[in-house]
């Protein structure tokens, strides 16, 4: 089909104004040329070319120099001397002048707003050296980054940067409210963390760690997949390996363990890939037989108190692992990372150090894990002698809430009971049809289920509260948002308080809660147990980027096999409300093959200002009196 001159014309002016500013701004120019030239030609063909005073003509080119004033300035005709037709011609160019800056302030006008909602928006590459950058945004966020400011409290200039798809000014105001008072500086960019280009902006080959979170939601806000946030997530880790290569220190949030192998033909072995959903499930499962223990990884993972550290420590090459203990008084000796990258959590206690190996200690800090063990007698009167281990008898567990993770928590259950041991299932008809028979995931369980609302209180007060050995709530988070499901876990926990009250009867209660300010309000006055999800998670993603040897230590710490933290009775270990140094606790522990780590006071299980009464890493030299309703928090494999 052939196209008309008109056509053709209108086509290329259309590409021409395409082209941005700079091209029109040219346009303009060109047409403000050609509208002086047709003036100043004009003037001479009709004869009224102005004199000066001498009675000079003007030449051509001080014409074009006068009609182009007249142009750009309309005040200009206002002093004309000359003849009609001069003043004509003048006025001419003076209405055309008016059409032509008109529009140059509209395209300069459009320019500029376009050049300051860019500079608003942050395209501008990131300069930067050992930072932290955080691609994603999620409900993580606001923990993820105070645990870091926590973490570079004693770092000269730390900083994070932040790539998301969203508005980058709203990313700052939000980071400057989670920030509030601390040190760390928050760097946002406004992009797709998926695009190589979005990317180039964050410096990731000058950071010293870069996380990647998964998202919870859509554009829209509509809830996300697992494996469409896994999708996601794999998407970014390759337009990283792109942009920076596999040799940076990724962090990377998963939603299934199917995704995992994937990712790691995509990262490689060293990046550190936590796969949430099993996590919460098996610290629900472990908090939920052992109350308590919420606070002792709470406390554990947040940077706000004791933490854990892998390094090396020279001093102790020739020791065994038991002088090791010893040869600290403020930091816990946990277990060796020996020169092959083998974690041993812990090893055998007589197994010595050799050069190369590094320490996994528990301290208040990096600076603070120093050989300064003091030798302190002990009176073998003040231990008691380990007693046989009891009988592990049946349990009967009651879990409310049709949870898409209850298939993991009831695997993770089924590796912690003995054989005919009961768990009743109370939630939702679709949710637990669409998660099919139960009792095909577990050998040791029998696995009842019941369909109804778990915040009703008729269906509560049915189902014998009192003859379970423990109760999980967990976090009904389908078709809801994250405020709606701490509502109607909140709503639970209430009643099941209150017919505990009633009946007289003490069961241990461990909820899931989504945001850490919703477990505020359910902990008011109440000794339960919660789990954070969100919270812990982003704590666990805060340590591994700090130290990415922390990963195998987590993983280890958190699996079913192997040693795993408890808290055991203290009678069990030393003479009661007698004063004796904690390193007396700590011998008692070494002879069952254990580490103690901590104690709970029983006193202060009720006081959110004492952790609950927990208290990890106590000096070994100090003094401590212990009742029969404490516990001693111990490493141990059973």
């Amino acid at each position: 089909m052939a196209h008309g001159l008109r056509q053709r014309l209108r086509y290329r002016f259309d590409n021409l104004m395409a082209r941005g500013v700079g091209a029109q701004i040219l346009l303009l120019a060109v047409a403000t040329l050609v509208l002086v030239v047709i003036t100043t030609l004009a003037v001479i063909v009709f004869g009224v070319v102005p004199a000066d005073d001498d009675g000079q003509k003007d030449s051509f080119g001080r014409g074009v120099w006068k009609a182009l004033m007249h142009a750009l300035d309309a005040g200009a005709v206002g002093g004309d001397a000359g003849g009609w037709t001069f003043l004509f011609i003048m006025l001419f160019v003076t209405i055309g002048g008016l059409f032509v800056v008109s529009a140059l302030i509209g395209i300069l006008n459009n320019g500029f707003g376009a050049l300051i909602e860019g500079l608003r928006r942050g395209r501008s590459e990131v300069i930067e050296r050992g930072h932290t950058v955080i691609l994603g945004w999620s409900p993580k966020i606001d923990t993820l980054v105070s645990e870091l400011a926590a973490a570079g409290a004693n770092q000269r200039d730390a900083c994070v940067v932040v790539l998301a798809e969203r508005d980058k000014v709203a990313m700052d105001e939000h980071l400057a409210g989670a920030l509030a008072g601390k040190k760390l500086r928050a760097v946002t960019r406004s992009g797709s963390p998926m695009t190589m280009s979005d990317l180039a902006l964050v410096s990731l080959s000058t950071s010293k760690a870069v996380i990647v979170l998964a998202p919870e939601t859509h554009a829209d806000g509509s809830a996300m997949a697992p494996h469409e946030a896994d999708t996601v997530v794999l998407k970014v880790l390759l337009a990283i390996t792109k942009v920076a290569g596999p040799r940076l220190h990724l962090v990377a949030e998963l939603s299934d363990e199917k995704t995992e192998a994937v990712a790691r033909m995509v990262v490689g072995d060293d990046a550190a890939l936590i796969v949430a959903p099993p996590l919460i499930s098996r610290l629900l499962v472990q908090t939920g037989r052992q109350s308590g223990l919420s606070m002792v990884y709470s406390e554990l993972l947040d940077f706000g108190g004791v933490e854990m550290y892998v390094r090396a420590e020279p001093g102790l090459t020739g020791k065994s692992f038991r002088e090791g203990v010893f040869a600290y008084d403020d930091s816990v000796l946990l277990g060796v990372v020996d020169q092959a990258g083998a974690l041993m959590l812990p090893p055998p206690f007589d197994r010595r150090f050799a050069a190369g190996d590094q320490v996994v200690v528990i301290s208040e800090d990096d600076d603070t894990a120093i050989l300064n063990g003091k030798h302190v007698k002990l009176d073998d009167a003040t231990l008691v002698a380990a007693a046989k281990s009891p009988v592990r008898q049946k349990e009967r567990t009651l879990i409310l809430g049709a949870s898409p993770r209850l298939a993991l928590v009831m695997s993770e259950l089924d590796a912690y009971v003995t054989a005919g041991s009961e768990t009743l299932v109370v939630g939702d008809r679709a949710v637990l049809e669409e998660l099919g028979d139960l009792s095909a995931l577990t050998r040791n369980t029998k696995v009842d289920t019941r369909h109804g609302d778990p915040t009703e209180r008729a269906l509560l007060d049915s189902l014998d509260l009192g003859g379970y050995d423990s109760v999980l709530v967990l976090s009904e988070t389908g078709g809801r948002s994250q405020e709606m499901a701490d509502a109607r876990t909140m709503i639970t926990l209430l009643h099941l308080r209150d017919i505990a009250r009633k009946s007289g009867k003490s069961v241990p209660i461990t909820s899931e809660i989504l945001d850490i300010q919703n477990r505020d309000l359910a902990a008011v006055a109440e000794a339960d147990d919660f789990i954070v999800s969100n919270t812990l998670v982003s704590l666990m993603v805060s340590q591994v980027a700090e130290n990415q040897h922390l990963t195998h230590v987590f993983q280890d710490l958190f699996s079913p096999g192997g040693h795993e933290i408890y808290l055991k009775p203290a009678a069990e270990y030393v003479r009661l409300d007698t004063d004796l140094p904690f390193q007396a606790v700590v011998e008692a522990a070494l002879r069952r093959g254990e580490v103690a780590i901590g104690v709970r006071t029983a006193a202060s299980t009720r006081d959110p200002g004492a952790a609950f009464g927990v208290a990890l890493n106590p000096r070994k030299s100090r003094s401590i009196r212990l009742t029969a309703a404490d516990k001693i928090i111990v490493l141990a494999d059973d």
